[in-house]
């Protein structure tokens, strides 16, 4: 009878140590931050609904892989903002919807095969629209120190995978004002 309990016992107490190594509970807290500002930022009218016209290229400009043609510029204007209502910067959020392609491209919704419109920030670096993140989008915004504030940015062609045939072109780019 003793044996018994000799060989139960050591089972019994890697049992309860097994047991108890995983019944603790794992805890942690997760800190969320922010602010509610006083007033924000307006898109100007004009910039509600902008319309940019790319010129026309020759689709042999767009023949290579990672090929790129017709930069143009356009400007979304601000206004309203005040720095003393919590707003310091203001920047504008790309929203990487339905319009926006695998690479970060606005879609195609033309008839031109094989070709994506890339959007540019002000110093014509390319935005990756499906992977922006708060501090690019923050980089590339102005100060709210003056009452009307123009956002620069470029559009172009651009043919990830090369081959571009002929035909029209047109993309979307939706967006939203974002506040430092």
């Amino acid at each position: 009878m003793k044996k018994k309990l000799f060989v139960v016992t050591p089972f019994l107490a890697a049992l309860v140590a097994s047991l108890s190594a995983h019944a603790a509970p794992q805890t942690g807290a997760i800190n969320i931050t922010g602010s509610v500002i006083d007033s924000t930022c307006y898109v100007d009218v004009g910039s509600s609904n902008v319309s940019v016209t790319l010129p026309n290229v020759d689709k042999t400009m767009l023949q290579a892989p990672d090929s790129s043609a017709g930069v143009t510029p356009f400007t979304l204007k601000v206004s309203g903002c005040s720095e003393g209502g919590g707003v310091q910067k203001v920047s504008v959020a790309f929203i990487p919807d339905s319009n926006v392609d695998m690479n970060g491209n606005l879609a195609n919704t033309g008839t031109a095969p094989n070709i994506a419109v890339q959007i540019l920030d002000k110093d014509q670096n390319p935005i990756d629209i499906r992977n922006d993140t708060f501090s690019a989008q923050m980089a590339r915004g102005a100060a709210t120190d003056s009452a009307d504030i123009d956002l620069r940015y470029f559009a172009k062609y651009h043919s990830v995978a090369g081959g571009a045939g002929a035909g029209d072109v047109s993309a979307v780019a939706n967006f939203q004002l974002v506040y430092n």
